[in-house]
């Protein structure tokens, strides 16, 4: 018989959760708002939304801590956790040897990486302790069309035949795609497929399209591979991409021919100058200090020699030379953990290997080819890496039980 304190217990939690997310909800919305430019500390009020994004997400990992004697929760705490863990620790290291300004500034870069880091243990805290996954479905497909409608907002303002030419801001529908991916309603799945589709062929971000694609190629055949003998998910999700490849070339009539200059035009430089920055990046690294290469040069130090002061377009390449050579170490060993993690997850056919799979691939790709880890979205993507490896153990233990 459950207790009483144990059920207003995890009342509270499920309370608190939906708390959390509509936080969630209304933090993404400003920061896409605001050109999704998380990564200026001073930009005007970003820095208040992180203390309180930060905070909330706080109470969760708190609450994850305190379940247990702090050794019994790092022995359950899955290895890939620990290395974010000690990846966000080395970042404030490298971040307190090398910070030039003010202490205003120095707090907001520092929980620049501590949210995400507290995002990944409280979606994996609220994922292990409830069952009822309908309302974190609820609450991630609101989240989507939050995006969606932040998204349309800045669209009515540059078209992707204007100036502005895409937008980044597309991927922050793309990394809760997998979450719902997981939800067992076939048609949310679906039209959570269509949403997402629809905006990152809009937005012309051709790595976006590309771990889209990969991705579900890597949803649908991992789900093959864990219910060999059904195939309906698969017939789906395949209509599903000819129906999008038809809106695609629909899109295409109407709005003329830039579209597909856009995405096919690899010597395209006003969208990325990629090859420059990482020619640049490659070139100081060679002949920087060694102090620079245990350090590294300072946050946002190479917005310094990038196209329009962006970043590296690389996410390794962005750790390496801002934050120094020991935590790009730290953060490709939490790569390979996840990619090990998932690798299990597909051998022990749980059912959100599929999900677990598409999110590896999609971070994967967008890391290398774009910047996750000083955006906004990098909480995004930590929340779907927590929730659904909190589901996983979730189903894990439950399996160990019978």
């Amino acid at each position: 018989m459950i207790k009483g304190g144990t059920i207003a217990r995890n009342t509270l939690r499920q309370t608190y959760m939906m708390f959390a997310f509509i936080v969630n909800i209304v933090v993404t919305m400003y920061m896409i708002a605001t050109d999704d430019n998380m990564m200026e500390a001073n930009m005007q009020n970003a820095h208040y939304f992180r203390l309180i994004y930060c905070g909330v997400w706080l109470v969760c990992a708190w609450w994850y801590i305190r379940d247990k004697h702090i050794e019994h929760t790092i022995q359950d705490t899955p290895t890939l956790f620990r290395w974010f863990i000690i990846f966000t620790i080395g970042i404030c290291i490298s971040l307190m040897a090398t910070h030039i300004g003010n202490i205003k500034q120095f707090v907001a870069n520092v929980l620049l990486f501590i949210v995400p880091c507290l995002s990944l243990l409280g979606s994996f805290d609220i994922a292990r302790q409830h069952d009822k996954k309908h309302y974190i479905f609820t609450f991630i497909f609101i989240t989507i069309l939050a995006c969606i409608y932040s998204y349309i907002s800045i669209f009515k303002s540059y078209n992707i035949l204007g100036i502005r030419g895409h937008f980044g801001v597309a991927y922050y529908a793309l990394y809760l795609l997998p979450i719902m991916l997981a939800c067992e309603k076939r048609w949310l799945r679906i039209i959570s497929i269509l949403i997402v589709s629809i905006v990152i062929i809009s937005s012309v971000k051709r790595g976006g399209l590309v771990a889209l694609v990969l991705g579900l190629i890597t949803y649908i055949i991992i789900a093959q591979l864990i219910n060999k003998n059904n195939f309906k998910s698969a017939i789906l999700l395949c209509t599903t991409l000819v129906i999008m490849s038809i809106f695609f070339y629909v899109m295409i009539s109407f709005l003329g021919d830039n579209i597909l200059e856009r995405l096919f035009n690899s010597d395209d430089e006003t969208g990325s100058g990629r090859l420059n920055i990482w020619e640049s990046l490659v070139q100081r690294l060679f002949t920087q200090d060694l102090e620079l290469w245990v350090f590294g040069n300072g946050h946002l130090s190479t917005t310094l020699y990038s196209w329009e002061n962006l970043s590296a377009h690389n996410d390794f390449l962005e750790i390496l030379y801002n934050y120094g050579i020991f935590n790009l170490i730290i953060y490709l060993i939490f790569f390979i953990s996840l990619a090990k993690y998932t690798l299990t997850s597909i051998r022990r056919r749980s059912k959100y290997a599929p999900s677990l799979a598409m999110m590896l691939i999609v971070y994967s790709i967008l890391s290398m080819i774009s910047i996750i880890i000083l955006s906004h979205t990098c909480t995004l993507a930590m929340i779907s890496i927590g929730l659904l490896i909190g589901w996983s153990e979730q189903e894990k233990k439950q399996l160990e039980s019978l």
